[in-house]
């Protein structure tokens, strides 16, 4: 599986490069139309935006319980809460790669960013780029049952992004990703919810959206559904809803959504949070970009 995903990434890399290479040529190229966002971070969503290039950014993600409790925890701020640290560096202006670490299922991640594609006036409408992620969990081994094997701490989650500035005020993005786990939790996710036989597997189609009302202020929208499960089954589909303030060095999202769970894998398989039923926490993330 994991051959399978590497090759899907340099397959979808190759397109990119061959199709800017062929209908752009380098003495016909338009000038380049501003980033569609302002944060590579979208409350449970990667985007293709990248900090500039040799920029080191800090990564602060937190998620607070659910309101369901109300007034008794103080709508989840007193429950249980999950956070990520990140340190991400950009390479190049169109390379990124990051490590992160999150506080529930201990998960280390490795991640990757690369854009092939840029959004051009009066030249190619999109820009495009490519996501992976590998997280590993490092809870005690007994976590994973009598049977334990080393690479039954690894998951995997790699996505295509396309995404368009379609004014000075508004952007989206489509994103379509694949998903594996070396070893899924059955108590959580049941074999009989998918649609086929790969249980080990999904595909995530999300949507994000983005309504600029300031200089510097953004309502931020976000919708991701996995494919491979029946409806009225886990994973749920995760929504949110929030508001994101940026500078040139800062970007603060606050922000309603359904799943606790940070990386992107843990969203897409193990959401547990309903939000036609109103199962919805508080989430924010911070970045902080220094640049050499």
């Amino acid at each position: 599986m994991k051959k399978f995903l590497f090759s899907l990434v340099f397959f979808l890399t190759g397109i990119g490069i061959v199709f800017a290479q062929d209908s752009i040529p380098a003495q016909t190229k338009k000038p380049m139309v501003k980033a569609p966002f302002e944060s590579g971070y979208f409350i449970d969503d990667q985007t293709v935006a990248l900090p500039p290039a040799h920029s080191l950014q800090l990564v602060i993600q937190h998620r607070f319980g659910t309101i369901q409790n109300g007034f008794t925890d103080l709508a989840g701020i007193w429950g249980g809460s999950n956070i990520r640290f990140g340190l991400d560096f950009t390479i190049t202006k169109n390379v990124l790669i990051g490590v992160g670490t999150t506080k529930n299922k201990r998960i280390q991640d490795i991640q990757l960013k690369y854009t092939f594609l840029h959004q051009r006036k009066g030249g190619f409408p999109f820009t495009m780029g490519l996501y992976g992620n590998m997280g590993i969990n490092c809870l005690n081994k007994t976590a994973f049952g009598t049977a334990f094997k080393s690479r039954d701490r690894f998951s995997y989650f790699g996505e295509l992004m396309i995404a368009k500035r379609f004014c000075k005020e508004f952007s989206a993005q489509l994103g379509i990703a694949w998903v594996h786990y070396n070893i899924v939790d059955s108590t959580v996710t049941k074999r009989d919810w998918h649609v086929n036989g790969m249980h080990n597997d999904n595909l995530q189609i999300s949507g994000i959206g983005r309504l600029k009302i300031s200089p510097q202020t953004s309502i931020i929208a976000t919708y991701s559904q996995s494919v491979f499960t029946y409806v009225n089954k886990k994973p749920w589909p995760n929504a949110g809803l929030g508001i994101e303030v940026s500078t040139s060095t800062h970007a603060f999202q606050i922000f309603l959504a359904a799943a606790q769970g940070i990386v992107p894998q843990e969203v897409a398989f193990y959401n547990e949070n309903n939000p036609y039923n109103g199962m919805i926490l508080i989430g924010f993330n911070i970045t902080r970009l220094w640049t050499f």
